[in-house]
């Protein structure tokens, strides 16, 4: 049969190692959707922990700025040394 000639529809298929080319294509996409969905899963859980690790550094900077005498809401830093930089202070901590 030449390239011209037309093939009645309901005698058309496609070629076998196609097929299964497609259905190979398929099942890889569907696994990588699959191992996105974990992903995800994953990334809320890691989300969550970061949150949680947060939570705790915010408590204890606020119990040490009690301790320090910090009135609640005053702005202060924490230095890589552990020094406080406080503007209200009367004198270094």
């Amino acid at each position: 049969m030449s390239d011209t000639e037309t093939v009645d529809p309901s005698e058309m298929s496609v070629a076998p190692e196609i097929m299964a080319a497609l259905t190979q294509l398929r099942q890889r996409s569907d696994l990588l959707i699959s191992e996105l969905g974990r992903m995800e899963v994953r990334k809320v859980a890691i989300v969550n922990e970061i949150n949680m690790l947060n939570a705790k550094a915010t408590a204890l900077l606020k119990q040490e700025s009690s301790r320090l005498g910090i009135p609640d809401g005053a702005e202060w830093r924490l230095t890589p040394e552990g020094k406080v930089i406080y503007e209200g202070a009367n004198e270094p901590s």
